[in-house]
């Protein structure tokens, strides 16, 4: 197209003046429309996945055939996605809600795609599949949160009630938000009350991700299984919430006391009042009369 396209400028008579430069002009364009590829070089992937984007079995497959051919066939190191629960200094000044505030954000950033494109290394053999999948460093890192989400959704149990998590965690920490005191003017009990209950900031951010994302990609990766769970390191394809779970909450007090039963603290006992045997124990025989 570029070639015959030239030759018929060749064919043009001279020309002076305006009416030459606009056949100037126009050849230029016409050059570098040819250049860019036309609509051979637009992307295949025209917008960055978010976690709760549908996943298509093509999309899959593309990030498959990515990762194949990147070294040792493994999947670019990404800061940890899942962060260990509040465990704030005794001596922060700020106010509880402000540390709420914060421990949100910093939960948030983990999962923004700008975040984590940044922290990708240097690699050519990485940017060159890219190219040649027509997928750009930040589409291909949304597709690899879609993709890493859904992994870990997928080990969710049935009895780890997500929509209630969310709920309680909504609950928990506005309430918590709700707190103006400074943090280090708390007791050291009052210290512990608050960690016990900003726990929930991370289940419910966890819980309330973990919502969005589609069955469709569950269904979709457990198709997979196999071959992602060597792509993707731990925290995706263990249980989110096995390690953070609070087990009083989920599991109940054990051996609970109903309110206006007798409790163990008010029974007594006197060894002089004691009836204690002294018969000689039965044997076999006369047990069995």
């Amino acid at each position: 197209m570029m070639k015959g396209s030239l030759q018929s400028f060749r064919k043009c008579e001279p020309m002076t003046g305006l009416s030459k430069f606009r056949k100037v002009f126009v050849a230029v364009c016409a050059a570098a429309t040819i250049l860019s590829g036309c609509g051979d070089a637009t992307l295949t992937f025209t917008e960055v996945k978010r976690v709760s984007g549908e996943i298509t079995p093509g999309e899959l497959r593309t990030f498959f055939e990515i990762v194949e051919h990147l070294p040792e066939k493994k999947l670019p190191p990404f800061p940890d996605l899942y962060l260990p629960l509040p465990n704030w200094n005794a001596e922060r000044t700020l106010p509880i809600s402000d540390l709420v505030d914060a421990e949100q954000l910093t939960l948030a950033e983990r999962w923004e795609t700008k975040q984590l494109v940044d922290s990708l290394p240097q690699s050519r053999r990485l940017d060159r599949w890219l190219l040649r999948k027509r997928i750009t460093r930040e589409q291909f890192v949304g597709l690899t949160l879609a993709i890493g989400a859904a992994l870990s959704r997928s080990t969710v149990r049935e009895n780890q009630d997500l929509s209630g998590i969310t709920t309680k965690g909504e609950s928990v920490v506005s309430k918590l938000r709700s707190r103006g005191e400074p943090f280090n003017t708390l007791s050291s009990e009052a210290m512990h009350a608050v960690l016990h209950e900003a726990a929930w900031i991370t289940r419910h951010d966890r819980a309330r991700r973990l919502l969005s994302v589609p069955e469709k990609n569950v269904e979709l990766v457990l198709q997979h299984v196999d071959d992602l769970v060597k792509l993707f390191p731990a925290e995706l394809t263990q249980n989110p919430f096995d390690g953070i779970a609070d087990r009083l909450d989920e599991q109940g007090i054990p051996f609970e006391e109903l309110p206006g039963n007798d409790s163990f603290d008010s029974l007594s006992w006197d060894p002089e009042d004691a009836i204690v045997g002294r018969d000689d124990p039965l044997d076999a025989k006369q047990r069995l009369q």
